[in-house]
């Protein structure tokens, strides 16, 4: 963790010579050991980086990740030492997996990323409200295996009993493109046939799930639920 530090405060230092209208955060580590995790964190904040990333080893579940989250993100609402850490957005790093994520944004978490070589990130930002660009591995990997995100739950397009649900599409609360155009069973027949356009019509509809999911949690935030 020390080693880390020192990084970071020399990356930070070079950073800040030349901003160029770019965000720095500091990532907190420490794994699951809580007094490595409170050290990083009292070190990091007092710097001064523009948010607080939670990164480094989160626990072997979605169970062990929300439990370090609520008793860390107390920690990111304090003052302490001159320093107001509650106005700094909050980053938690390598999740984007359904029930981590509300998991994560009811304890204070801002923003995430899903687990890729791509960025990909999920805006809720409890001070400020922002838009959600979206670039995730979570949704598209989902698709090439054939799983379809719904309010129904996850869809397993290549089980037989989807061959037959003509006019059901994915789901029926879903506006986007193939939703409204394509049923299950036409979907079905594209992952059995293995067609390309599969993986697109798929992609399309996971991204717009977890989009709609987001401006969900935005809404709940805005109406002070969450």
């Amino acid at each position: 963790v020390e080693r880390t530090h020192r990084w970071e405060a020399r990356s930070l230092k070079e950073h800040l010579k030349d901003v160029k209208e770019q965000a720095m955060y500091c990532v907190i580590h420490g794994g699951l050991d809580r007094e490595l995790r409170k050290k990083s964190v009292d070190y990091l904040t007092l710097l001064p980086f523009d948010g607080y990333a939670i990164g480094g080893s989160l626990g072997k579940n979605s169970k062990e990740l929300l439990e370090l989250l609520e008793w860390m993100m107390p920690m990111l609402n304090e003052e302490k030492d001159g320093v107001n850490r509650r106005n700094k957005p909050r980053h938690l790093l390598g999740i984007a997996d359904e029930p981590s994520i509300l998991g994560a944004v009811t304890r204070g978490i801002d923003t995430l990323d899903s687990r890729s070589q791509r960025p990909c990130i999920h805006l809720t930002f409890h001070s400020f409200i922002y838009c959600s660009a979206f670039q995730s591995c979570y949704p598209t990997r989902l698709s090439r295996h054939g799983t379809l995100l719904s309010r129904e739950g996850k869809i397993h397009i290549k089980s037989g009993k989807y061959s037959r649900q003509y006019g059901i599409p994915i789901d029926p609360e879903c506006a986007c493109s193939t939703c409204q155009q394509y049923d299950r069973s036409y979907m079905w027949h594209l992952f059995k046939a293995k067609e390309p356009v599969f993986m697109t019509l798929a992609t399309i509809h996971n991204l717009a799930y977890m989009n709609d999911l987001m401006a969900q949690q935005r809404q709940l935030i805005l109406e002070n639920k969450i």
